[in-house]
C-alpha cells in the first residue's frame, strides 16, 4: 500500500497538506459516522480508515517517513537493497539509515556491525556507561574494604597471611599422619 496514495498525495507534500488530507478523509471514512450503514460499507470504510489512519502515522512523523521512503524507493526500482546492505564496508544507501522500523518499533542494534557500534557512541550511552562503571568499581571497593573490616573484627591481632600459614601447616601435619 502506498501511503501517499492513500492520503491522495505526492511525495513533496508538506506537514500541513498530510493534516489536510488526513483530516479530510478521516471525517469521511470514520466508523463512528457509519454506524449506521450496512454491514459491507461499515466493513469498507473502518478499513479504509485504518490504511488512512497508518499512511498518517507513518508520514506525519519524520523519520518514520524517510524510511518509508527509502523502502519504497528500492522496492520500486528493484534494487534488493536496504541500508544494512554494504559493498566493501560502505553503506549502500547513505544517508537513510535511522534505525527504525514503522511497523515494529526500534531495530535490534545488533542486526548489522555498523548499527552495533552506533549504539555506543552517543554522548548520552557514553555517559551512560561510565556512570556504570563507575557503580562497579565502586561496588568492589567497598566490598574489599568490607571484608577488610570484617577480617579485623572476627581475627583481632592476626592476619589474613598468617591464618593461611597456619591452614597449610595443619593440612601437612594432618597428611604426616
Amino acid at each position: 500500500m502506498d501511503h501517499y496514495k492513500a492520503l491522495g498525495l505526492n511525495r513533496s507534500a508538506s506537514k500541513e497538506e498530510i493534516k489536510q488530507a488526513f483530516r479530510k478523509l478521516a471525517m469521511q471514512y470514520h466508523p463512528d459516522k457509519h454506524s449506521h450503514s450496512p454491514k459491507p460499507v461499515r466493513d469498507s470504510a473502518t478499513l479504509r480508515f485504518k490504511l488512512v489512519s497508518e499512511a498518517y502515522e507513518v508520514l506525519i512523523d519524520d523519520r518514520k517517513r524517510a524510511d518509508y521512503n527509502l523502502r519504497s524507493y528500492n522496492n520500486n526500482n528493484n534494487n534488493n537493497y536496504n541500508y544494512n546492505n554494504y559493498d566493501n564496508g560502505r553503506r549502500s544507501n547513505p544517508g537513510y539509515g535511522y534505525g527504525y522500523d514503522y511497523r515494529s518499533g526500534p531495530k535490534s542494534r545488533y542486526s548489522s556491525y555498523r548499527g552495533y557500534n552506533s549504539g555506543f557512541r552517543t554522548p548520552r550511552s557514553i555517559l551512560l556507561n561510565l556512570a556504570f562503571i563507575g557503580v562497579v568499581l565502586g561496588g568492589i571497593v567497598i566490598i574489599e574494604s568490607s571484608r577488610d573490616a570484617l577480617w579485623k573484627l572476627q581475627n583481632p591481632g592476626k592476619s589474613f597471611e598468617d591464618a593461611v600459614e597456619s591452614i597449610e601447616k595443619a593440612k601437612a601435619a594432618k597428611d604426616k599422619v
